[in-house]
């Protein structure tokens, strides 16, 4: 059984790269801050703290899953 991987020709900006990094930092380290400072239960924080990775886990699941469907499409194109 072979398999290919198909790569795509569209180069990525290193600048690209390091925004979307930076903006990932801050959007959780924001969102970290608020659910430690915010004035409530420790449950309610644990809760909306593990709610956050959950989000974020799943968002990059997506991403891939998105990506590699996308790939899949452009391979059978080929």
């Amino acid at each position: 059984m072979s398999t290919s991987r198909h790569t795509s020709s569209i180069a990525v900006s290193s600048s690209w790269v390091m925004f979307t990094w930076i903006s990932f930092v801050v959007a959780l380290l924001s969102m970290a801050v608020a659910v430690i400072y915010m004035p409530m239960e420790s449950w309610l924080r644990a809760y909306l703290g593990l709610s956050g990775l959950f989000l974020v886990q799943s968002s990059i699941s997506l991403s891939r899953t998105l990506r590699d469907q996308a790939e899949s499409e452009a391979a059978k194109n080929s």
